[in-house]
């Protein structure tokens, strides 16, 4: 009897064995995301290299540039307030403006009391000593790169204590840009142009964010390899000399000004040079939305890339 009841208890122990075994094999398969919390106070590194202190978790945030609004919402944070240029996500719209992405009002940003304001690295730096008299922090996010937008959301999802979701948004990035690249045949080359008040000529280098999309998608860039120069970061002005010698398979074009000004996809045709462009004789113009490709990089840059994937392949048929 003694014997029949230790069997059984082995018998009893193995099973238990065995259950914990499957558990442990199906947990290491699947493992159940932790939460990793943010501990305040908390010293960062912005985009231009600045440490910022920050004393407890942000709740009420301004942001002062499309790409600090888009930054912040992709990991799942608010603002109370954003710059009139912040036009996604839909909710966005709705907050009261500080102003204009080169005219913040420091006025409209003390109303609202914030506990952290998030401006833009490379058109936004000059901003900062006069936002430094509200004694808030002030925390910089950038989008010239692929990297950049990774570190970007990492950067925002530590400071308002959503790790997780900024990890997770840039693995759906990722995800989406390795999707779009998989559909992209490359081979062709592409010239992109802006030009500014004045007309003067633009193209876009790799640098830039355009020239980023484009070297995703494994297109050639013509502006490869020019100097910068101009009011756009990462551009080099584009003159109707390097127009005649340059044959890019597709001409996209960016007009940053609003309605009614002529976009110029239709200028180009009437300008001396660029009318000379194979593809801008064979209409193989194609304008470019400007708030996804220049005013808001950042997050949406996946979006971009497959918008312009679609253009090279309507463009070709």
């Amino acid at each position: 009897m003694r014997k029949g009841i230790i069997i059984l208890l082995h018998l009893l122990l193995l099973s238990a064995l065995l259950a914990a075994a499957a558990c442990s094999s199906e947990t290491a398969s699947a493992p159940t995301p932790t939460s990793a919390q943010t501990n305040y106070p908390l010293s960062v590194v912005d985009m231009l290299g600045r440490s910022v202190q920050i004393s407890q978790r942000p709740t009420s945030i301004v942001t002062t540039h499309p790409t600090a609004t888009e930054t912040l919402y992709k990991v799942g944070g608010t603002a109370v307030g954003r710059d009139s240029g912040s036009k996604y996500p839909a909710e966005a719209t709705t907050l009261p403006p500080v102003g204009s992405i080169y005219t913040i009002s420091v006025e409209a940003i003390a109303v609202l009391n914030p506990d952290l304001i998030i401006i833009e690295a490379l058109t936004q730096q000059n901003i900062i000593d006069s936002l430094q008299t509200l004694g808030v922090p002030i925390i910089a996010v950038r989008a010239a790169s692929l990297a950049d937008i990774d570190q970007s959301l990492a950067l925002v999802g530590n400071i308002v204590d959503r790790d997780e979701a900024a990890t997770q948004a840039v693995a759906d990035i990722h995800s989406k840009i390795e999707a779009v690249q998989g559909n992209a045949t490359g081979g062709k080359s592409v010239l992109i142009l802006i030009a500014d008040a004045n007309r003067i000529i633009y193209a876009a280098k790799p640098e830039s964010y355009p020239g980023t999309i484009v070297a995703l998608l494994k297109l050639g860039n013509t502006a490869t390899g020019l100097p910068e120069s101009g009011p756009y970061p990462g551009f080099a002005l584009f003159t109707a000399e390097q127009a005649l010698t340059s044959n890019p398979d597709v001409v996209f074009t960016i007009t940053p000004a609003p309605a009614p000004a002529r976009r110029l996809s239709t200028l180009l045709p009437q300008i001396p040079g660029f009318n000379q462009i194979d593809a801008v004789k064979a209409g193989l113009v194609v304008e470019l939305d400007p708030f996804l490709f220049l005013q808001a990089q950042g997050p949406r840059i996946a979006d971009a890339a497959e918008e312009m994937l679609r253009l090279i392949n309507e463009a070709a048929e």
